[in-house]
């Protein structure tokens, strides 16, 4: 991956303090407030970034694909290159191809954008992929299905969820995973797996709560785009992914302040 957006944060003043924090065994949510104020600017600056958007769009539009009697030509109409029955496999893959697409067409490959494309695909198979019978024995129709029911605004309301608190939680390990290896051994912070196994779960949850925020918007502005514009297009998405960068920064400061 480049380094684009994230590679600048270890440099920081900030993120000297989460190195500080993570050497005198404060406590994780601590570690992880500071880490969210360090990475604040970058996130802010997210929806700049075209594979990101890209992601945000395939996110809202697959499910809205899947209402359409043809679901293969819905897909397609999305820019996914993809056959007349797909499953989540071939789902999947088109997205990445897609979005691989978009990052040559942009000339540069960002670290944030790797890790949304990883979000985009691990919400997608998480979320259509849990409902169904089994990957093996799943029908196209049964994928269609429950992607449709992602369309829903309950349905809306967890898949933007989950894919902003995995891209949150992702994020924030990328940058952590620089320092931790200081921080891994006996007589460490982290002196085992199951201690860094549970660091993670703790990140992955604080992650998860801070972007409560964004099933609370994401239903209504995802109806009223849909009938107003009938569907979501880059312009679309990347408003939408500005405002909710701009909501998670708001609700990580919020927590922050709360804490302190």
């Amino acid at each position: 991956m480049g380094h684009i957006h994230l590679g600048v944060l270890p440099r920081s003043k900030q993120w000297r303090q989460v190195v500080e924090l993570l050497g005198s065994g404060a406590a994780d949510e601590a570690v992880f407030a500071a880490a969210a104020i360090a990475a604040e600017r970058d996130l802010a600056r997210a929806a700049d970034d075209a594979v990101f958007v890209e992601a945000v769009r395939l996110l809202l539009m697959i499910p809205f694909a899947a209402r359409d009697a043809d679901f293969g030509q819905a897909l397609r109409d999305c820019d996914l290159p993809i056959g007349s029955t797909p499953d989540l496999f071939e789902i999947s893959a088109a997205a990445g191809a897609r979005l691989d697409e978009i990052a040559r067409a942009a000339g540069r490959r960002s670290d944030f954008g790797e890790l949304a494309g990883r979000a985009l695909i691990g919400t997608l198979n998480d979320q259509i992929g849990q409902s169904l019978p089994g990957l093996f024995e799943a029908t196209d129709r049964d994928v269609q299905i429950e992607a449709q029911r992602l369309s829903r605004p309950s349905g809306v309301a967890v898949l933007t969820r989950a894919f902003f608190g995995r891209l949150l939680s992702d994020s924030l390990s990328y940058w952590l995973d620089r320092t931790l290896a200081t921080q891994t051994g006996p007589g460490r912070r982290l002196p085992d797996a199951g201690a860094r196994s549970a660091f993670d779960v703790a990140l992955q949850r604080y992650a998860h709560e801070a972007t409560r925020i964004i099933q609370e918007f994401a239903p209504g502005w995802y109806g009223k785009r849909l009938h107003e514009d009938g569907r979501v297009g880059s312009p679309q998405a990347a408003a939408f992914a500005a405002v909710a960068m701009k909501k998670i920064t708001e609700e990580l400061r919020r927590k922050r302040d709360a804490d302190d």
